[in-house]
């Protein structure tokens, strides 16, 4: 294997060896593409890159003929990608009351740039916003709450509006910043950024440039009871401007507003303003992946393109325009919609692969970027992610999938290895954005992955909303630890997230814990629209907002040895009962408090959903709770007894006791003389959620 060498000290015009490397990322793959290209390197290639801080400019870009490449840290380095330019010149003076620092950014007011975000002293410093949201369970009660909808009547769920009239004295007219904010609608699962906004003072309705995807209600009223209007508060408000550690530029005058924190001043303060929005972009060519006609079978792909040991930061986002037509009979005819309608599936990676095999992320660094931190997209197979360390994030933090069935084959995605990642303190502007989301994927591995901190889903795989046939099958999703999701900002979220029929695919051995949604949702395992063909055993859910385990509608899935415990609402949940069985449930421990054992939802009988038996139920200290349905349904009982429930064919084999189940800090175990392992209960070791070190990897 050939060796050279990256260090910022070096040059583009030198050699690339030790004692004369190359100087920047770009130059180290332009040279190689030289050298290749006479001759002079073929095989296998590894790039050292050497300690010390990388500014970068601009996207890298890489393509088939960078393939075979290695960038890795040299040994004991820990190199830095720095994708922010810092900023210096401040002047200081006061607001307020409060001292300010100002900045005049030519650039900016001449319309050449633009930025989102800022940090400051290695901190993601937040935008002038009311009232004062921050995505935690905290700053998520900081929200305002809509007054008025046009057409209140429909309540479909796709029935957005570009309109909507504040409550009396939450927007003001005496705001000229106002044009330059964004609304941030929170509601169902997802969050809608509506910019340019526009007040009429007559009337006091305000109308935006981008409509929003979903009803401007809080949640389905259907199930729940539930007809709030939205929540929301403002971003990007100059009037808004008021606590320390907040800033705000003028677009228009190219004047960037900064109130420090107290002990910070220009001479010990770091301030970096994001040049990029994607550090690194590789992509390969096959049929359809682009605007030009290519033969079906012409595959240049990029192959075995690996990152090591290397840290990106600093990078900014912005909001996408989905791609949907015009005329989407769903959104509407005049303009965009807001936002993702589900998990910011529109938000790339802020490094990203498309149309690549062999393709490799390992013990990398991923923060404070805009976006998702890292995707496989279209046409990728046999690629990696392990080991990294993803956090502080615009969006989610690792995606994949390619092309449904009515795409070219070479657009599917799958054999996708996502393994020992630590993803947290995600979903900071993107607030649906999922820890790790698979879209239309096959035989992928998500294992031992720690997730937490997230504002929406843990790990999503699927979609496909329904019984129709999908590329996704086959996926193990393992020993992951999933834990503090949710903070109380969306609604209809869960630690494992399933959608459609994945035969073959297998959720095991995962622990999840403390998940908490807005309104509804917050359940542990959530196996939504159309889930089929699953395996579910041997996980540990636990401390839930709603039932740990949840089926939306489904069928043919197996459900044992599981431990489902003290779910806020109930311990198991089916919402959608259909004419065949959703599940097969048996051999799990079932432990309270909970309102309710066995909960249905908006449609048929919870009796007539589950096949279940063999299982051990206890509730310390307490009688068992009613089985039942909500309070909005009339056609069958709101409460039913244990008694009604066994009735109706269930659990005749359940045993009613004591678990004798020790709850540590790692896992949970039980007694030699538990009743549930006389039930054939198969105990697990949840210790070795996580993830590993890299000896046992």
């Amino acid at each position: 294997m050939t060796t050279y060498h990256l260090s910022p000290r070096g040059r583009d015009r030198a050699a690339g060896t030790i004692k004369q490397p190359w100087g920047t990322l770009a130059g180290a793959r332009d040279n190689l593409r030289a050298l290749r290209a006479i001759g002079k390197v073929s095989g296998p290639v590894t790039v050292l890159v050497h300690d010390g801080v990388y500014e970068l400019s601009e996207t890298v870009n890489f393509g088939p003929e960078d393939s075979g490449t290695t960038y890795a840290a040299a040994p004991r380095a820990h190199p830095v990608f720095e994708g922010g330019e810092r900023l210096a010149g401040w002047k200081v003076g006061e607001r307020n009351g409060r001292t300010e620092w100002t900045l005049d950014l030519p650039a900016v007011a001449q319309g050449k740039r633009f930025f989102r975000s800022l940090f400051v002293n290695g901190r993601r410093a937040p935008r002038a916003r009311y009232p004062k949201f921050s995505p935690d369970a905290r700053g998520a009660k900081n929200v305002l709450r809509i007054g008025e909808i046009l057409e209140p009547e429909k309540t479909e769920l796709f029935a957005g509006r570009d309109t909507f009239k504040p409550k009396p004295g939450d927007v003001s007219p005496d705001w000229a910043s106002l044009p330059s904010a964004e609304f941030v609608v929170l509601h169902y699962w997802i969050e809608e950024r509506l910019p340019k906004p526009a007040l009429n003072p007559r009337t006091g309705w305000v109308s935006f440039g981008r409509r929003s995807a979903f009803a401007l209600y809080e949640a389905y009223e259907d199930a729940h009871g539930n007809n709030d209007l939205a929540r929301y508060y403002i971003d990007n408000l100059f009037e808004a401007l008021t606590e320390p550690g907040e800033w705000y530029l003028n677009r228009e005058t190219g004047r960037l507003h900064y109130l420090p924190r107290p002990g910070e001043t220009p001479a010990n303060t770091e301030v970096r303003a994001p040049r990029l929005h994607l550090f690194l972009n590789a992509s390969g060519q096959f049929f359809n992946s682009g605007k030009e006609t290519l033969d079906a079978h012409w595959t240049a792909h990029v192959r075995d393109l690996s990152f090591r040991g290397l840290t990106f930061q600093h990078a900014d986002w912005y909001s996408p325009v989905p791609e949907i037509p015009a005329h989407h009979h769903a959104y509407g005819e005049d303009l965009p919609i807001g936002g993702s309608p589900q998990a910011a599936c529109y938000v790339p990676g802020a490094i990203t692969f498309r149309g690549a095999r062999g393709c490799r992320v390992e013990d990398c660094e991923i923060h404070q970027a805009g976006l998702y931190g890292l995707s496989f997209a279209d046409g990728c197979r046999e690629c990696a992610a392990v080991g990294n360390h993803l956090h502080d994030l615009g969006a989610g933090g690792i995606r994949g999938g390619g092309s449904d069935f009515d795409g070219h084959t070479e657009a599917l995605t799958g054999q996708l290895t996502i393994t020992d990642n630590h993803i947290h303190t995600i979903g900071r502007i993107f607030h649906q954005g999922v820890g790790v989301f698979l879209t239309h994927a096959a035989n992928c591995t998500v294992a031992h992955n720690h997730i937490h901190e997230t504002c929406y889903t843990g790990i999503s795989t699927g979609w496909t909303w329904g019984f129709r046939e999908t590329p996704s099958r086959n996926n193990r999703i393992e020993h992951n630890l999933i834990h503090d999701i949710g903070a109380g900002i969306l609604s209809d979220m869960g630690g494992i997230y399933t959608l459609g029929i994945q035969p073959g695919t297998v959720i095991r051995g995962n622990h999840l814990h403390h998940i908490w949604s807005q309104a509804y949702g917050g359940w542990g395992i959530y196996l939504d629209e159309g889930t089929a063909h699953f395996l579910v055993e041997h996980n540990l859910v636990h401390d839930t907002k709603d039932a740990p385990f949840n089926i939306h509608y489904g069928r043919e899935n197996v459900v044992r040895n599981n431990i489902f415990a003290r779910g806020a609402h109930a311990l198991a949940s089916v919402y959608r009962v259909e004419a065949h069985r959703s599940a097969s449930f048996f051999n799990n421990v079932l432990i309270g408090p909970s309102e309710k054992l066995f909960a249905g939802g908006y449609r048929g009988d919870i009796r007539d959903a589950l096949v279940s038996n063999a299982n051990l139920i206890w509730f310390p200290g307490a009688k068992l709770p009613p089985c039942g349905h909500p309070a909005t349904r009339k056609d069958v009982p709101l409460k039913f007894s244990w008694s009604a429930w066994k009735q109706a064919g269930h659990d005749a084999l359940t045993v009613i006791a004591d678990p004798k189940v020790t709850e540590g800090r790692k896992t949970w175990t039980f007694a030699k003389n538990s009743p549930a392992l006389k039930l054939g209960f198969q105990p697990w070791d949840w210790s070795k959620c996580g993830v590993r070190p890299p000896g046992k990897r």
